[in-house]
């Protein structure tokens, strides 16, 4: 068994991250996410985000089969909300991690996320980035031979659920 590559960011001013890693690493037990290969458990992420999308603002991200990603809330939220909404992210994000396949591909990119609207509810969406590859041709530099082209981005709603 390979060792996690788990990151944990200290929160910016002005956030905090609703739960810690110890019950982060229960949760994802308790909802029997499916373990990457060669590994024990997920990788998990604690990251800094205070950009609020078209959707909301994000609480996690689900890359099947290899990491969670925990986003860190405003202050001006309540900790036991902030607490409930990531529980009931992560009970709907255990759904799409099931049946999910390893790939191996630079190609595509697939990611499950979850919304907090400010109509109060959660936005589940699928986000599938494709990079178009480029042609590596012998008198071009050999490193520019994995780079992508393009990067195209697509995010599909999936449900959305009423937290009131």
């Amino acid at each position: 068994m390979l060792e996690n590559k788990d990151v944990i960011a200290h929160p910016s001013r002005g956030r905090f991250f609703p739960v810690t890693m110890a019950e982060t690493i229960k949760m994802l037990q308790d909802l029997k996410f499916v373990r990457p290969p060669y590994q024990k458990r997920l990788d998990i992420i604690f990251r800094n985000s205070d950009r609020i999308s078209a959707h909301g603002r994000i609480v996690a991200a689900l890359h099947p089969p290899y990491e969670m990603v925990i986003y860190s809330v405003p202050e001006d939220i309540d900790r036991h909300r902030a607490k409930a909404i990531l529980d009931m992210a992560m009970r709907e994000l255990a759904e799409f991690g099931e049946n999910e396949k390893p790939y191996d591909t630079r190609r595509m990119s697939l990611s499950y996320r979850a919304y907090h609207s400010l109509e109060s509810s959660l936005i589940l969406t699928k986000r599938v980035r494709k990079g178009t590859q480029t042609k590596y041709r012998g008198d071009g530099k050999f490193s520019n031979a994995f780079k992508p082209k393009g990067i195209k981005t697509d995010e599909l709603i999936i449900r959305s659920v009423s937290l009131i």
